[in-house]
């Protein structure tokens, strides 16, 4: 190999190395609001969320709390038909009023929408006003926010807002319809005092 060859290649493996430093700081720079890293984050979560699932279902007695895991476990690891349907039979087998009837109903309404089906998600949502409100109204705004329809969203906060003023039936969930109320600004046609 002749010297200017050794040079360049030289150049070549310098100029390499640079570039590939320079990416590795790049990543380091921006590693929590980076793509990658995002993906690993969310992947990493995941994983943890999944082992906590398979913990408890090893070690639940009651047999509906179990299978409502099983079903959580399913929607966790993108099989969205067979948690679609263990949801629905939870939900059918759990007394309506019972904090395991409302998330069955919620967490088969968020397998709707991760299985491409909207109309149905929606659906299970609208299922929950008689007995749920606040939850239903809420959950129907933030189905609204993520379709885009920002003023449906803002109709169905106030309304939750308004009748949380009554009966106080938002309770917890309160802080979070001022949030996302307060973060869609005043409504169409109206301009802020």
């Amino acid at each position: 190999m002749t010297a200017k060859a050794q040079r360049l290649l030289g150049v070549l493996a310098l100029s390499s190395c640079i570039g590939l430093a320079g990416v590795a700081a790049a990543t380091y720079v921006t590693w929590p609001v980076n793509t990658l890293g995002n993906y690993l984050h969310h992947r990493q979560t995941q994983q943890e969320i999944v082992r906590a699932l398979e913990r408890s279902i090893a070690r639940e007695p009651e047999l509906l709390t179990r299978e409502f895991y099983q079903a959580w476990l399913a929607e966790e690891k993108g099989d969205f038909t067979q948690a679609i349907q263990d949801f629905e039979s939870l939900r059918a087998r759990s007394r309506p009023g019972t904090d395991l009837h409302l998330h069955s109903s919620l967490h088969l309404a968020r397998a709707h929408g991760a299985n491409h089906d909207p109309e149905k998600e929606l659906a299970t949502y609208q299922a929950l006003m008689s007995r749920y409100p606040a939850v239903s109204l809420i959950s129907q705004a933030t189905f609204h926010l993520r379709q885009g329809e920002k003023e449906q969203a803002r109709l169905l906060l106030d309304k939750a807002l308004a009748q949380d003023a009554k009966d106080g039936s938002l309770g917890g969930d309160r802080k979070l319809a001022v949030m996302l109320r307060n973060g869609l600004g005043p409504a169409a046609g109206r301009s802020s005092p």
